[in-house]
């Protein structure tokens, strides 16, 4: 736990780093690119709780002006699955889709945010790590089951929540699919069925476990990098915004969905285990017209201590980012801002970075 407050903290400097340098933005300025579906997709963790769990939970008032907010302004609320459907179908085209996602499976879903999210008649996904449920603090199988029933939809988040890029490069994969399958059995026998949605533990994955969830039939897997998914989003890597009670206001919970798709159609490397060369480049081509490649920022860990480099040929805009110091956090994100050409928007794109404790 000590690892992931750590890694929502950063978070939190960077959305406070960031509200200096970007211009309020509300829903009603944020709509859909003309002829371009996008899903805003939140990810929660802890509700009511903040007291305890700062860098995980936001607030019931944070909670409920969040819900109201999406009722007020007519945003369409879909499970995961349902958005990348619309999406995928050409349907959510001129749609504010959002997609409320919660990870770990707290006992406070079912006490705190439950009857809330009833109220205003949404549905979440909810990814479940197996192992731990009906222990202390968590869901049960029955709550789970209810969940179900009652519409929400229930996603694989691991057995034991582990990190396995701590593995020797050449053992990620295995340990993984051994999660993956013991995960499978109790999912089989307590719901009868296998998720075809994933969330990694702590955000953190590398192409050997991208393959193995494709290997076992999942459709899209959610990281913990934000971001705005569109259609040529990588479904294996899918970005969420983080919500907490320390950047839970409603200013900012509405400026992240006014936000829009930086649309990266390739991001270099592939895989965000750093490696030799740190402080790492990263290297992304962008099929997006509307830039303002003059207002292009670039954030590490929430500060603007890094350089980019742009080009532009044959409408591809290609950025090379990279941190002005080497990183030593296991999680380090770098986020690229820019506004459009008109001013009237503006594109998010993250990567996360991860360092592993390796022998």
């Amino acid at each position: 736990m000590r690892l992931k407050s750590c890694f929502y903290a950063a978070i939190a400097v960077f959305i406070l780093a960031l509200g200096t340098w970007v211009v309020s933005i509300h829903a009603a300025g944020g709509e859909n690119e003309a002829g371009k579906g996008q899903i805003r997709a939140l990810m929660y963790h802890h509700f009511g709780m903040e007291d305890q769990y700062p860098s995980t939970s936001v607030s019931m008032e944070q909670f409920e002006n969040h819900l109201a907010y999406l009722e007020e302004n007519d945003f369409t609320v879909l499970t995961l699955g349902e958005a990348l459907d619309r999406l995928d179908a050409g349907k959510a085209e001129g749609e504010n889709i959002v997609v409320i996602t919660i990870d770990d499976g707290y006992q406070s879903i079912w006490d705190n945010a439950l009857p809330l999210l009833e109220e205003y008649g949404y549905k979440a996904t909810v990814f479940i790590a197996t192992e731990p449920v009906g222990g202390s603090g968590y869901l049960d199988w029955d709550q789970i089951r209810a969940l179900r029933d009652k519409g929400f939809e229930i996603g694989g988040h691991s057995r034991t929540h582990g990190y396995f890029l701590n593995r020797p490069e050449g053992e990620v994969a295995d340990a993984f699919e051994a999660d993956l399958k013991k995960s499978h059995e109790a999912f089989e026998e307590n719901l009868g069925e296998v998720p075809t949605l994933y969330a990694y533990p702590f955000g953190e994955f590398d192409p050997s476990m991208k393959a193995v969830l494709k290997d076992y039939g999942y459709e899209a897997s959610a990281a913990q990098k934000s971001g705005v998914i569109y259609e040529g989003t990588d479904r294996f890597a899918m970005p969420r915004f983080p919500m907490n009670v320390r950047f839970g206001d409603l200013d900012g919970f509405s400026e992240k969905l006014g936000m829009n798709a930086m649309r990266v159609v390739e991001a270099i490397p592939e895989n965000p285990v750093v490696g030799e060369e740190n402080p790492p480049i990263l290297e992304l081509r962008i099929d997006n017209e509307e830039i303002n490649t003059g207002g292009i920022q670039c954030f590490v860990a929430g500060r603007p201590d890094c350089g980019i480099q742009t080009t532009r040929e044959d409408g591809v805009l290609t950025l090379r980012v990279r941190a002005e110091n080497e990183l030593t956090a296991r999680r380090t994100l770098y986020t690229i801002t820019a506004p459009s050409m008109d001013g009237s928007k503006w594109f998010w794109y993250s990567y996360s970075w991860v360092i592993p404790e390796r022998d």
